[in-house]
């Protein structure tokens, strides 16, 4: 009977356990601008292992060669209801870039940027079950990582379709910890021993678009690696789905030529 109270204990620690993420990877922005005055416009949802996204994004072509673009990602992870394991946060970043067109349709593009993301976690005390006399509240924590990163791509880009495949490299450095955990002391070092480190990612992406010249539903599959830190947790993967709006010049004269 002893044996089969110590193994429904572990049963209930091993389900209550929830890994808590401290950098979710963003949609990728990839324009593929081919001349001045253009704009880009796309809202989507995304989602890793935990979490899941809203996205925006904005981008517009400042000369023949130059495009800017900003970008912002709200992400929740886990059951807040149940007031258990959850996190949520924000992210925000801008970049500058250069592209060229090749040829007709292709481009090739490169953006640097620098971005900058706030998070509140809530954990569960990992020694909680509904029959043991133990408080379930873990304790809280908030933190804060600044990311520069550059983002080459190369893509083609028709009326109808788009596809390109771009890599971010990024640096994130921790900061603003304020550690409340209780309970789990690995979770506790874990989260002080950010600071510690920068922190190095790659993260290669590809991107299909199809639809009207003017509107296009996007999906956006990424990975990430990580060079560094073992105990960084981090979702390994992003999806994103939804809607692409573009405006430039050579759309306008093909309107009035039809």
């Amino acid at each position: 009977m002893k044996k089969q109270a110590e193994a429904f204990l572990f049963l209930s620690v091993l389900l209550c356990s929830c890994t808590h993420y401290y950098y979710v990877p963003s949609t990728q922005n990839v324009p593929l601008f081919r001349e001045k005055n253009e704009y880009r416009l796309s809202g989507m949802r995304a989602g890793g292992e935990e979490s899941v996204c809203t996205e925006v994004q904005t981008a517009y072509s400042i000369t023949d060669h130059i495009g800017i673009m900003a970008n912002f990602m709200s992400a929740r992870g886990g059951n807040i209801s149940d007031n258990a394991n959850w996190a949520k946060g924000n992210y925000l970043d801008g970049a500058i870039g250069y592209f060229e067109p090749i040829n007709k349709y292709g481009v090739f593009e490169i953006y640097g940027g620098i971005g900058g993301s706030n998070q509140h976690h809530h954990y569960m005390n990992p020694f909680y079950t509904s029959t043991a006399p133990y408080n379930s509240d873990g304790g809280v924590s908030d933190l804060s990582f600044t990311k520069i990163f550059v983002q080459p791509s190369f893509g083609f880009t028709f009326k109808p379709f788009d596809i390109a495949a771009s890599t971010r490299i990024c640096i994130l450095s921790f900061h603003d910890i304020n550690n409340q955990i209780s309970g789990n002391i690995d979770e506790y070092n874990r989260l002080n021993n950010l600071s510690n480190d920068v922190h190095f990612f790659l993260e290669p992406a590809i991107t299909i678009r199809g639809g009207w010249k003017y509107v296009k539903l996007q999906i956006q599959a990424s990975t990430a690696s990580y060079f560094n830190n073992p105990d960084l947790h981090f979702e390994n993967y992003h999806i994103a789905i939804g809607l692409y709006i573009a405006f430039s010049k050579s759309y306008r004269k093909d309107a009035r030529k039809e």
